[in-house]
């Protein structure tokens, strides 16, 4: 039966073209063109349909040269025409198979009429654009992009979500561009679809502009368009990266809601966000409920965990968790194998290191000087250069052959480390072994003598390697003149630096910031001041730290005026004022005694959008402190506390020292009382340990600041023959009482009423008003030495002992006649 109808229906050109697609795509191109050799004795002319499925499936199959050969040299003799089609399927395998520059000359054949009247269409330069742009050739992209406007063709929506992709991604400072871009696609009438709007949102997060991102994000769900896992992955990682884990939260809640499915992606998000910004415990239970939504972890999930435990410590778990990988039937890569070395490189676990290095090359992982190059690397920048080194030797013995590279590692970690003969014992091994040490190796040598004060065997390696034909560079330049300004070999640097000058090296503003830096701080400011001038002069770019380099030269030599003329220079055509520039500016103001001038340029700086630092405002609390403005120095305190920053101990011996000399004033005390954080802290663990113990040593500081205000109460020339009239003391007495910041004590302790009967009953009643005043004054030292609140209690000390020092004075009659009652 099914005979009967193949013989009653004839195939044509379009069945054998359905064959020739089916063929192509299993990959059985012998068929195909078996297939293809039946429509020509089939003696059919319109082949090219059928030819295009051919060069598709030659593209699909990596044989892009066999298609090329297709089009222009088989087709012409078969009397086919290529169409559009023929071309675009070119293109795209050429850029499948990253040729983009020959895809690029193919289009151009096309827009030259190379292409037998075959010009190219929106999908031609779209399929180019794209294929640039993956191969990093943006410049190129870009360039094409605004050819194919001048050559009339209208872009689609794929060329405006490319171009868009290509300028957030790739050209830097291009958002205008891409906001552009945007609105002249909306004014052709194209709407953003989902692709357009994850760019967008994807860039904003990326560079940590979260909200603007979460506005898009919004208006995407207004305009109908429906977000998908990939915009809530990168919304997630955003959150996920500045650490706003409650937006991370309540956006994981809207993606649940709106039935987005939670995969890999999304919980490895999480688990390496609660891995840096909480808790491990929280990332391990991250990744339980993953397994619970029946999500089987993958390589990179398990990577992730493997690489948190080992960073906080728990490489036994790390160790568990590969293990469980491998159990699953995963496969790890060298990210896995990398992360797990490294942490039991730290631990020191070299057996296991060993193991686990054959274990990757009986997996066909071979390490390499790069795996060998980036384990060292972290571990010398942990200060680890010794378990760098026997990483070294163990990766040896594996066959690894490290490279200049490798040894530059080890020879700066021991540089920096110190360890010079150690360093140098590695400059004789790298060369005995053949590789020859470059200007890094150098540069790293000579870095290690001028920090460790070595500073002649650095000059005579500088010379060495001039023998051995290694030029310096920048970095080499700045090293040496560095290490002999801090050597306070002035000559010698200035001969450095004209040589350099002479020579016509290309100094840049590194190079002129240490010279500027090293002659100021060998008291060589106007030598200084010249260069720097001369800079400005010739519009040399300078940037705030050459401003601030001089400013601090100028205000420590007291030359005022002159840096205040800087930083007015910087404010109207200079760099942006950082931090450091404000402060130095506001340390001199407070010194000359200008507060409210340092007030005004501190509001000044945080208009202008530069946030002070705890180091400013620790400074600043310190210099008025020192200046006796206690009040002022509140105000900065609060700002301290606003931002959660902690006072330096500097600061803090400084507010112990004026409680101590009784310069606190009483408006001070509720500010002061806010930064005892430390100091409860330490009187907490000083039940469970005595080393180091802070709150033993300001308990005793404490205690004798109470005996020294207890011993002052009685002033001196008390118990003197001659004394006032009682009724003047009595109401001077009354009077102070009713002033504002007496309430509380009259309300608590009722002084009015006991000066009252003080009148009438002095034996009783003034020892009873002195027991009242000593009552209050030794709650405060039980609170000062056993509670918390230290700067509070401190304070009370201080004016209870202040009132009771004036309440002796105003009953001097009583106490002389009954002094006993003080006992």
């Amino acid at each position: 039966m099914a005979r009967a109808g193949v013989n009653k229906v004839a195939a044509n050109i379009c069945t054998f073209g359905i064959l020739i697609r089916c063929f192509s795509t299993v990959g059985r191109l012998d068929l195909a063109f078996a297939a293809f050799g039946q429509v020509i004795k089939m003696g059919w002319r319109e082949q090219v349909m059928a030819l295009n499925q051919l060069i598709k499936g030659l593209c699909d199959g990596k044989m892009t040269s066999d298609a090329i050969d297709i089009v222009f040299r088989r087709m012409p003799k078969l009397g086919c025409t290529p169409d559009v089609f023929s071309y675009n399927i070119l293109i795209k395998g050429l850029c499948a198979e990253k040729k983009s520059q020959e895809a690029l000359e193919l289009l151009r054949h096309m827009t030259d009429d190379g292409g037998y009247n075959c010009p190219p269409d929106v999908v031609s330069y779209n399929t180019v654009i794209d294929g640039l742009f993956k191969e990093g050739e943006v410049d190129k992209a870009y360039i094409l992009f605004h050819e194919m406007l001048g050559r009339g063709f209208a872009p689609d929506l794929v060329t405006y979500n490319s171009i868009i992709d290509l300028v957030l991604c790739r050209i830097v400072g291009m958002l205008e561009e891409a906001v552009r871009l945007l609105k002249k696609m909306s004014g052709g009438g194209l709407q953003p679809n989902v692709v357009t709007y994850n760019l967008l949102i994807d860039y904003y997060c990326k560079i940590g502009r979260c909200t603007e991102a979460r506005n898009i994000f919004d208006s995407m769900v207004r305009r109908g368009q429906n977000p998908n896992v990939t915009t809530y992955c990168s919304m997630l990682h955003g959150y996920a990266t500045k650490g706003a884990l409650v937006d991370m939260h309540d956006l994981l809640d809207l993606m649940i809601r709106d039935s987005i499915p939670l995969e890999h992606r999304v919980f490895n998000i999480l688990i390496r966000a609660y891995a840096k910004h909480e808790t491990v415990d929280k990332a391990m239970a991250a990744f339980i409920e993953m397994q619970q939504k029946g999500l089987r972890p993958n390589v990179v999930t398990y990577n992730t965990l493997i690489d948190i435990l080992c960073k906080t410590g728990r490489v036994e778990d790390a160790v568990c968790h590969f293990n469980q990988m491998v159990s699953e039937g995963l496969s790890p890569d060298i990210i896995s194998f990398n992360s797990l070395i490294q942490g039991l490189c730290t631990v020191g676990e070299w057996k296991k290191v060993e193991e686990l290095a054959f274990e990757m090359i009986n997996r066909g992982i071979h390490p390499d000087a790069r795996f060998l190059n980036a384990i060292m690397d972290t571990l010398c920048k942990e200060g680890r250069v010794v378990e760098a080194q026997d990483f070294f030797d163990l990766v040896i013995r594996t066959g690894v052959k490290p490279d200049v590279v490798s040894y530059n590692i080890l020879i700066d970690g021991y540089c920096l480390d110190g360890k010079m003969d150690e360093s140098i014992k590695l400059l004789d091994r790298m060369v005995s072994i053949g590789l020859r040490p470059d200007i890094v190796t150098y540069s790293a040598l000579l870095n290690g003598y001028c920090k460790n004060g070595r500073v002649d065997d650095a000059l005579a390696l500088y010379r060495e390697m001039f023998s051995k034909d290694v030029k310096p560079n920048a970095i080499t330049y700045n090293i040496m003149l560095h290490g002999l300004f801090q050597a306070r070999r002035i000559v010698a640097a200035r001969e450095f630096y004209m040589k350099m000058v002479d020579s016509g090296t290309q100094l840049g503003i590194n190079t002129y910031n240490i010279v500027l830096g090293g002659l100021c701080e060998n008291s060589c400011v106007d030598e200084a001041l010249r260069i720097f001038e001369g800079l400005r002069s010739k519009e040399f770019q300078l940037e705030v730290w050459t401003f601030n380099i001089m400013i601090n030269a100028l205000l420590k030599v007291g030359r005022i005026d002159e840096a205040k003329g800087l930083f007015s220079a910087i404010v109207l055509s200079g760099p942006v004022p950082d931090v450091i520039t404000y402060n130095l500016m506001i340390e001199s103001h407070i010194k000359e005694g200008l507060l409210e001038e340092s007030d005004e340029l501190f509001l000044s700086m945080e208009k202008n959008g530069c946030a002070a630092n705890s180091r400013m405002l620790n400074t600043i609390v310190r210099r008025l402190l020192e200046k006796g403005d206690v009040r002022r120095a509140g105000t900065y305190l609060t700002k301290i506390d606003e931002k959660n920053f902690s006072l330096e101990a500097s600061t803090a011996a400084l507010l112990i020292s004026i409680v101590s000399e009784r310069k606190l004033r009483e408006e001070s005390l509720t500010a002061i009382s806010r930064h005892v954080k430390d100091l409860r802290e330490a009187q907490k663990e000083s039940t469970f340990s005595d080393e180091n113990n802070k709150a033993t040593a300001i308990g005793r500081d404490i205690q004798e600041i109470y005996d020294k205000l207890k011993d002052s109460s009685l002033p001196k020339g008390l118990f003197t023959k001659e004394q006032p009239w009682k009724d003047v003391y009595i109401t001077e007495l009354l009077n102070c009482i009713k002033e504002e910041h007496m309430k509380d004590f009259e309300q608590e302790y009722c002084l009015a009423e006991k000066i009252e009967w003080a009148t009438e009953d002095t034996d009783i009643a003034v020892g009873d008003y002195v027991s009242a005043w000593y009552s209050m004054l030794w709650s405060c030292a039980q609170e000062l030495k056993h509670g918390r609140h230290y700067f509070i209690a401190l304070g009370e000390i201080y004016r209870v002992a202040q009132i009771l020092h004036l309440s002796l004075q105003c009953f001097k009659p009583w106490v002389l006649a009954y002094p006993g009652m003080l006992h």
